[in-house]
């Protein structure tokens, strides 16, 4: 049975972990430049036939089972991961800047420790209170709640998203941990699923036309190709080699990548006040990277799920 990009020696893993956090990173970036010429709603539409159009093609590939096995859980991943976290990132993006979006959208390790206590009995413990603590006083600080002037509403799109990739996470691995489930058959109908929504959204809701530039299709095609195609399979490439606990270490990274590239790119400047927000998520997020990495080490046991796929 075929399978692209086969990894199969940890140097391999590693060069394609880092260069899947620099497409991650990139991503961001992209998405800002193709929200230019289209409303969000057709913009998320179109980058994500765009990848529902090409996980299929990698479904047809390696010759997988093509029907899911459980329509309950693509209908439930769907929504989250693919309706509510598309959806929610791309409207941040659309008035907010993209290196602030993109740290919102990485509190989702937080959020998913605190859903997946209930859902999936994973107790929150020692250091991951600590991180939990950093990233909520953070993420206060960022979004500034009580200025109800200026940037509100992209930084609470951003929250949403995070939390909605934090939710798609802990229903992904409930439904694979009862069902035994694909996980490339799984990504991809709850893609397709979660797009239905999205464009009977694009179908109905008046918005002005779409510029089709070459930026635009640049963009749709690395946000749905690259960043989420490609991405999504050298991940799973990279989880057949190495830990999660030590492949997540890459979630510090790509806020990092998305910050810089914004400022060069569009020359987004962040206030004062909010780089102490973004230090305080980031050390959260150091937290549990440290913590994935030293169990993954230590017993190959890793609490903290990182994620299957991109987000946004």
């Amino acid at each position: 049975m075929p399978r692209p990009f086969a990894i199969r020696t940890r140097r391999g893993a590693y060069l394609a972990l880092v260069l899947l956090t620099v497409l991650w990173g990139m991503n961001w970036a992209a998405m800002k430049a193709g929200l230019r010429f289209a409303d969000p709603i057709a913009y998320n539409m179109a980058r994500t036939l765009v990848a529902v159009v090409f996980l299929f093609a990698i479904l047809l590939w390696e010759r997988r089972a093509f029907w899911p096995a459980s329509w309950i859980a693509v209908v439930v991943t769907g929504f989250f991961q693919t309706t509510l976290n598309f959806s929610a990132t791309t409207m941040a993006l659309a008035s907010g800047g993209a290196g602030r979006t993109s740290v919102l959208v990485f509190t989702m390790p937080f959020w998913t420790m605190l859903i997946a206590w209930p859902v999936l009995d994973e107790r929150v413990r020692g250091t991951q209170w600590l991180a939990v603590a950093f990233a909520l006083v953070g993420l206060v600080v960022v979004v500034e709640p009580w200025n109800w002037q200026g940037e509100l509403a992209p930084k609470l799109w951003a929250t949403l998203s995070g939390f909605a990739w934090g939710a798609g996470t802990v229903t992904t691995k409930y439904y694979q941990r009862r069902d035994h489930l694909d996980v490339v058959n799984l990504i991809t109908w709850q893609m397709a699923m979660g797009s239905i929504p999205i464009i009977v959204l694009a179908l109905f809701w008046p918005m002005p036309a779409t510029q089709w530039t070459g930026t635009y299709v640049m963009a749709v095609l690395y946000a749905g190709v690259v960043s989420t195609g490609l991405g999504f399979i050298l991940w799973t490439a990279v989880l057949g080699v190495l830990p999660a606990g030590t492949a997540s270490l890459n979630m510090f990274a790509i806020p990092v990548i998305a910050i810089v590239s914004s400022m060069l790119i569009f020359g987004e400047r962040i206030p004062g006040i909010e780089w102490l927000g973004i230090a305080l998520i980031g050390m959260g997020l150091v937290i549990l990277s440290l913590r994935a990495w030293w169990e993954a080490r230590r017993d190959n046991r890793d609490d903290v799920a990182a994620p299957a796929i991109e987000t946004g």
